[in-house]
């Protein structure tokens, strides 16, 4: 990666990082240590590179790729699909997207990393953490697959692009009926699912003990 600018170089250790761990938030103390031999080795003559990593996440929390959540916490937001990210019948639109300004291909990019996700990282977290029932009260929607496990999707009650976390707290586990309506019903109903659902979710951690 030495022919890589600082910028460059920091965005794709961002991404390859996240895609290794599974999950899109990181700390500048772990993503510093995990990266440390190739911070070191990228343009040796500068002699304070992990200043200059720092300065580089927030340049690319400036231009929208991270944002900046806590002291030392970020969350890439940058539209791309991490490896491992999607299951291997993964429609083919959700390989070719081009980031854009509109929302709705955004819903549709964030949807369909949301459905196809594997059952791994965050997605395996809120599983363990509210089951395999959609969280929606009055929802009786559900089936299981061929190896017997119930389907269930993982939704980001807070969309990334609107600055909502990769973490537990913004996670609700969720048929594909309400997951679609969460996405794209009229802006009235989406709010109220994003209510309904935060409070949910937070009454569930709250109640299981979780950090």
């Amino acid at each position: 990666m030495a022919d890589l600018n600082w910028k460059e170089f920091t965005q794709k250790l961002v991404v390859d990082y996240c895609s290794e761990r599974g999950s899109r938030t990181f700390t500048l103390e772990q993503f510093n240590a995990a990266n440390e031999e190739k911070i070191l080795n990228h343009r040796t003559a500068n002699k304070h590179p992990f200043d200059k990593i720092r300065q580089q996440l927030q340049v690319l929390r400036d231009s929208g790729v991270l944002t900046f959540i806590s002291r030392g916490n970020y969350t890439l937001r940058q539209p791309i699909v991490l490896h491992g990210e999607l299951q291997e019948d993964a429609p083919a639109f959700v390989y070719d997207f081009v980031p854009r300004q509109d929302r709705e291909r955004c819903e549709k990019r964030e949807y369909a990393i949301e459905t196809f996700a594997r059952n791994k990282g965050w997605v395996k977290q809120a599983k363990d953490a509210h089951g395999y029932n959609c969280l929606h009260p009055a929802c009786r929607n559900t089936f299981r697959k061929p190896d017997g496990v119930p389907y269930i999707e993982v939704h980001h009650i807070i969309p990334l692009f609107e600055n909502g976390e990769d973490t537990l707290s913004n996670l609700a586990v969720v048929c594909a009926h309400h997951h679609k309506m969460a996405h794209f019903a009229e802006v009235a109903v989406q709010t109220k699912l994003k209510d309904l659902f935060l409070g949910i979710v937070d009454e569930r951690l709250n109640a299981g003990g979780y950090q």
